[in-house]
């Protein structure tokens, strides 16, 4: 009984009934003369988070990790330029690990995510006193503890990218926008820290991704629909949404440029993006925001779970006009991604994974409602079981692919030579290379095959191939050949329709090599060096 009792100090801080969710009676404040246990029941959760974060931190980086490396590398000023036309994420996250990395360095892997690690840390942060101030002690605990031990949003706490960020802002901005929307219910007026939350949030959320741009439209109708005070020239309070939307439509106008000239032309970095019709959306939007990772089998039971928490939670409380901003925008964000993507499809998991904000939001409030420590507790520790099954069973799925063994491997061979399809591969590979090595360049030479146009970020910065007067190889043909290989950059497969025999037993295996000393001769007889691409086809089209 020990662990309920806690739960009941803690519990006692806020309490609420059916009625309160109802909207009758609203949560106690935050801080009162049970502070204390508040904020050590925070700090409980910040080491539960960090433990479970750093410990399954040490595996390697992957592709686009490795991409993030290569923009992290280039100065400011070129980051914050025209130049970036040529990337479809936006500069934030490239300044922000850049500085990181000349604070500390490069480090190892695990000190490489120490920032993305912090971000998702402060979005549990943010989640509890959100949930506190609005719900009370009951639902900042269980939406905290949902967040914390959510296989997802470990995974992407572990990424080199700017998605834990991303994850931050928005909820920085939508936690602000519900203090806005629970302050009309009080009729008090709203406070400007939390105008300010919205509008900071959202503006860097913008510059963290492009598709964050969809946030605005979908917070500001959502905002009116649950308080006409908002609604323009009906409402007393319209200006106040107004201008923030325009202080944010202001200061979001360079990034909204830079995706303006992107879609002048054809974006060979998001052709790979398809549209899903509504049962592959569907499904996505499954897999991607109820906070489980790989949600398939036995693993459905936790989106499953949370889930059926969050429509608890709207059934529930629905009188509540957070309740309602909270699935408004729930519904409306998915909406709005659904009918973007039929024009320009943009719909992944990691687009979509910031939405989990939602359900557990909605999951918590549905807490506030059970009646004794007991159903709270019960639920509480379903939940929390459900997340933690799924990141047992999912853990190993998190290291996607070993660019670090693999180039750890090359390394190892003084007469090793990579081969990978394309110039964005041949980038990844370079920095992996430089950051396993621990060297300021790369001392394996890698060969980009032509043919490959998916990464049109890394157009002209692959490696240039070593070449003769004449064109061609100029390595010895004694040298031994590895490939790397993902999705649709399949060197081996480019190899052999060049007519070269490539031996190796599973043709579509992430690494492979060593391939001795004819293959290597034989590309060179084949190929011709376009300064950072070799011609496959090049000795056919000449011979026509």
């Amino acid at each position: 009984m020990e662990l309920l009792d806690v739960v009941d100090l803690h519990l006692a801080e806020a309490p609420v009934n059916a009625a309160s969710a109802s909207g009758n009676r609203l949560p106690a404040p935050l801080w009162g003369e049970r502070s204390h246990r508040t904020l050590a029941v925070f700090a409980g959760i910040m080491l539960l988070a960090a433990g479970l974060r750093f410990a399954l931190a040490d595996y390697s980086l992957w592709f686009d990790e490795y991409a993030s490396l290569f923009f992290a590398n280039q100065p400011y000023a070129r980051l914050w330029s025209g130049w970036m036309v040529r990337e479809t994420n936006p500069p934030l996250f490239y300044s922000i690990l850049r500085g990181w990395i000349e604070l500390v360095g490069p480090g190892d892997r695990i000190l490489l995510r120490v920032p993305t690690i912090l971000a998702s840390m402060l979005t549990i942060a943010v989640a509890y006193f959100g949930l506190a101030r609005l719900y009370g002690a009951r639902a900042a605990l269980l939406g905290a503890l949902l967040l914390t031990v959510s296989a997802q949003q470990i995974a992407y706490a572990h990424q080199v990218r700017g998605y834990s960020f991303l994850i931050l802002a928005l909820s920085i901005s939508f936690f602000s926008l519900m203090r806005i929307a629970a302050a009309g219910e009080r009729g008090e007026r709203e406070p400007v820290l939390a105008w300010l939350g919205y509008v900071a949030g959202a503006l860097a959320a913008i510059y963290l991704h492009d598709t964050a741009v969809l946030w605005v439209p979908v917070a500001t109708l959502a905002l009116m629909m649950v308080d006409r005070r908002f609604i323009p020239f009906v409402g007393r309070d319209w200006l106040w949404l107004a201008a923030a939307d325009l202080a944010i439509a202001i200061g979001a106008a360079w990034a909204v440029y830079i995706i303006y000239q992107q879609t002048k032309t054809a974006n060979a970095n998001i052709s790979w993006l398809h549209y899903l019709g509504i049962l592959g959306s569907a499904k996505l939007y499954w897999s991607s925001t109820l906070l489980a990772r790989n949600p398939r089998g036995l693993q459905a039971i936790c989106a499953g779970a949370v889930l059926a928490a969050a429509i608890f939670g709207i059934v529930r409380t629905y009188r509540r006009k957070e309740t309602q901003l909270a699935t408004l925008c729930w519904v409306g964000a998915a909406g709005l991604f659904f009918v973007v993507s039929l024009k320009q499809p943009v719909m992944v998991e990691r687009t979509l994974v910031w939405m989990g904000i939602f359900p557990a939001t909605l999951a918590a409030a549905g807490a506030t409602t059970l009646r004794g420590s007991r159903a709270f507790f019960i639920l509480t520790i379903t939940l929390m079981a459900a997340g933690l099954v799924n990141l047992a069973a999912v853990r190993e799925s998190f290291s996607a692919e070993n660019w670090d063994g693999a180039i750890a491997r090359v390394l190892k061979d003084p007469k090793g030579v990579l081969v990978v399809s394309g110039e964005g591969a041949a980038v990844a590979a370079d920095e992996a290379c430089k950051f396993t090595d621990r060297r300021d360049h790369c001392r394996v030479p890698i060969i980009a095959l032509s043919g490959q146009a998916n990464n049109a970020w890394a157009k002209g910065y692959a490696q240039k191939i070593p070449a003769t007067p004449d064109g061609r190889l100029a390595l010895s043909s004694a040298m031994n050949l590895y490939t790397i290989q993902r999705f649709d950059e399949q060197p081996i497969h480019d190899l052999r329709a060049a007519g070269l025999r490539v031996d190796v037993r599973d043709s579509r295996a992430f690494f492979a090599g060593p391939f001795g000393p004819p293959l290597l001769a034989d590309l060179k007889r084949i190929g011709c060096a376009r300064d950072t691409m070799l011609d496959l086809a090049c000795s056919a089209q000449a011979g026509r």
